[in-house]
């Protein structure tokens, strides 16, 4: 599922695994400087009841060289995630269950967490996306 959600955050944002912009799970060493981190912040939350349906929390680390460069890219990734309902999460294997994206919210909003070792400013940002497995139709791709 974590795959999932990369791609479509690579999707839906101008930050690309191809390029480097965006990293998932963890930073390369050869990672730019000015990057976006998508890792699993927590375990995903599931409701009994509905035995298809779980909450995936995502945390967005956003790393620059400046300050405001990294604010920029933190609030970026909010507002390209924050409120989104009803789309498909790509289905990587073109087989297999098709996954919805209820909606996703943002649990605060982008934050400065301070310097990494290098000096590059970071900020921080956590989603929980509530997903579960149907879809809205072929092409479908939410608002």
């Amino acid at each position: 599922m974590f795959r999932k959600i990369v791609t479509f955050i690579d999707n839906h944002t101008p930050f690309n695994l191809s390029d480097g912009t965006l990293q998932a799970g963890h930073r390369l060493t050869t990672a730019p400087d000015r990057c976006v981190l998508i890792a699993e912040s927590a375990g995903g939350a599931t409701v009994p009841e509905l035995p298809d349906y779980a909450e995936y929390q995502i945390q967005a680390l956003s790393r620059a060289k400046t300050y405001f460069e990294a604010r920029d890219d933190a609030w970026t990734v909010y507002t390209a995630l924050h409120g989104r309902a009803g789309d498909n999460l790509p289905n990587l294997s073109g087989s297999g269950p098709d996954y919805l994206v209820n909606v996703i919210n943002a649990i605060a909003i982008p934050q400065y967490i301070g310097q990494d070792s290098d000096g590059r400013f970071e900020f921080s940002v956590n989603f929980t996306f509530k997903i579960q497995q149907g879809s809205c139709g072929p092409g479908s791709s939410g608002p």
